[in-house]
């Protein structure tokens, strides 16, 4: 505990000076990142996103449960391709430990969780049974800011989150340690990391607006952008 604490209070104070400017060097830098393998990692970005959908798809509120704890394992591994492809110049699944996946896959029963905090949100929007019919995937004439606002409102809470993947796949932390580590890195840096967070806020609440293609074409480019922000933070 003391090891964790000591290193939290670190990264704290190493960032806390950051600009917020600093936020659009990490987006020119994973631009870059991206334009190196654009179309493999939009295709990875489309086949996650299929996925996610198909098992959503699956009868009664079990697909649903599902495909919420599977969407941050599913994200898990767009940040491995992002890795590899930031160190060997290559988009490969390969990578992490059978102890790190089962974290990874402990750590991804927080997706049921935020998900219901989201529908909760939604709930007091536009109504239990709007959102219950979304969740079935049945079209509800409901204005699409609510449901983008809806879709948008697990923000803040999947920001402080934002590197417990990275710091469990590629540095082989314990969950406890990668919660805590992440938190104090975006509180302490928390002028380009609110940047961040609007990005991703306008990438998820846009999707119903273009037809989720705000998070399959705008996606990979804030996902490059937040591994950038990670080296950069985590060094």
């Amino acid at each position: 505990m003391t090891t964790v604490t000591s290193t939290r209070a670190t990264y704290h104070q190493a960032n806390k000076s950051l600009p917020a400017k600093e936020a659009f060097t990490w987006l020119k830098e994973g631009w870059q990142l991206f334009i190196k393998a654009p179309f493999r990692l939009l295709g990875l970005s489309f086949v996650t996103l299929l996925a996610a959908g198909l098992i959503q798809a699956l009868a009664g509120p079990i697909g649903l449960g599902i495909s919420k704890w599977v969407g941050p394992l599913l994200a898990t591994v767009m940040w491995l391709a992002i890795a590899n492809l930031a160190e060997n110049n290559k988009v490969r699944l390969s990578g992490g430990t059978l102890r790190s996946w089962t974290n990874v896959a402990l750590w991804s029963l927080t997706g049921p969780v935020i998900a219901w905090i989201q529908f909760q949100i939604g709930a007091m929007l536009m109504g239990a049974d709007s959102v219950a019919a979304l969740a079935n995937g049945v079209v509800v004439d409901v204005p699409a800011w609510k449901v983008g606002l809806m879709m948008g409102s697990a923000t803040p809470i999947n920001l402080l989150l934002l590197f417990v993947p990275m710091l469990l796949i590629l540095k082989h932390r314990s969950i406890p340690a990668s919660f805590t580590n992440s938190i104090a890195v975006v509180v302490g840096a928390y002028k380009p990391m609110l940047i961040i967070g609007a990005m991703i806020f306008l990438t998820v609440a846009l999707a119903p607006y273009t037809f989720a293609l705000s998070g399959l074409v705008f996606g990979p480019i804030v996902s490059c952008m937040c591994f950038v922000a990670y080296q950069r933070l985590f060094r």
